[in-house]
C-alpha cells in the first residue's frame, strides 16, 4: 500500500529541530473539537482546561481575557478556537473557532510541502518490501476483517500537526486508502514554516492468521505487494504495521 508515513515527516522535523514537547492530550485528541458542544457561558477557566487540556496561547486585553486552543477536527486537521473570558471572575463569556486565522495556516504548510511529497515518494512501500502479489487468502478471515479503519498521528509542541489514514477493506477483496498530512511551526515568527501533503491508492488485499494476529497483503493498481504485520490491540483497536487504526464501521465499497 503506497501510503505516507508520519516518520519521514518527524525526521525532516527533528532535522530542523522544531521538535518540542508541548501540548495537551485532550487537544490533540481525536475529533476534539466535539468537545466545544459542552461547553457554556460562565464555565470558570478551570472547568474550560478540564475539558479541552491546557490552551496553546493566552493574552489580556482591556475588555477581556482572550485564551485559544487548537481542536483537532477529523479531515480538516487542527482549528483554533478563541475563548473570550471575564478576567475577574475567569468566567467563559463566548467562543468561536478562528477560520482566518486556520485558513492562514493552511498557506503556511505549503512552504515545504514539496520537500515532504518527495520524502514521502522516496521510501513509499518500504516497510514490508518484496512481499509477492500472489500468495494464501484465508476467505473466512477476510470476511471478518472486512471494514472501515481509521488512524491519527499527531505531534505537538512548536511543530504541530499530523497525519490521518483512512482505509476500506471490501468484502469483495479490494481496498481504497487515503491519507493526509499537515504540520507546522514557529508561527507567528520569522521562522515560521509548514508542510502538507495528500495521497492514496487503491488495489486488491488478502490475509492470513487468527483474529488476534496474522498477516495482511496489500496490492496496489500498479502490482507493488506489500505486507503488514497485524495484531489486535482491543476490539475495535488493531495494528496495521507499526500504525494503529480504529475500527470504524462495515465497508462501504
Amino acid at each position: 500500500m503506497r501510503k505516507i508515513h508520519i516518520f519521514q515527516a518527524l525526521i525532516l522535523l527533528l532535522f530542523l529541530g522544531f521538535l518540542q514537547s508541548c501540548g495537551s492530550s485532550k487537544s490533540m485528541s481525536l475529533n476534539s473539537v466535539e468537545k466545544t458542544a459542552e461547553l457554556r457561558p460562565g464555565m470558570h477557566y478551570d472547568q474550560v482546561v478540564e475539558l479541552l487540556g491546557k490552551p496553546k496561547s493566552s493574552q489580556m486585553t482591556d475588555e477581556a481575557w482572550l485564551v485559544r486552543w487548537n481542536l483537532q477536527e477529523m479531515w480538516k486537521g487542527y482549528v483554533p478556537y478563541d475563548m473570550a473570558f471575564d478576567p475577574a471572575s475567569q468566567e467563559l463569556l463566548f467562543w468561536s473557532a478562528n477560520e482566518e486565522e486556520f485558513q492562514r495556516k493552511q498557506e503556511q504548510l505549503k512552504v515545504i510541502a514539496d520537500a515532504v511529497e518527495q520524502s514521502a515518494a522516496s521510501s513509499a512501500g518500504a516497510s514490508g518490501g518484496g512481499a509477492s502479489a500472489t500468495g494464501p487468502n484465508d476467505q473466512e478471515l477476510m470476511k471478518q476483517f472486512a471494514g472501515k479503519y481509521y488512524s491519527f498521528s499527531a505531534v505537538g509542541g512548536g511543530a504541530t500537526g499530523g497525519t490521518e489514514t483512512s482505509v476500506m477493506l471490501c468484502l469483495n477483496g479490494t481496498y481504497k486508502q487515503s491519507s493526509e498530512s499537515g504540520y507546522s511551526g514557529g508561527a507567528g515568527s520569522t521562522g515560521a514554516w509548514g508542510s502538507a501533503s495528500q495521497g492514496g491508492t487503491n488495489g486488491t488485499w488478502r490475509i492470513i492468521g487468527n483474529m488476534n494476529e496474522g498477516t495482511l497483503t496489500t496490492v496496489s493498481s500498479d502490482g507493488s505487494a506489500t505486507e503488514y504485520k497485524f495484531s489486535r490491540c482491543g476490539s475495535d483497536c488493531v495494528y496495521f504495521g507499526n500504525n494503529k487504526f480504529a475500527w470504524a464501521g462495515p465497508p462501504d465499497c
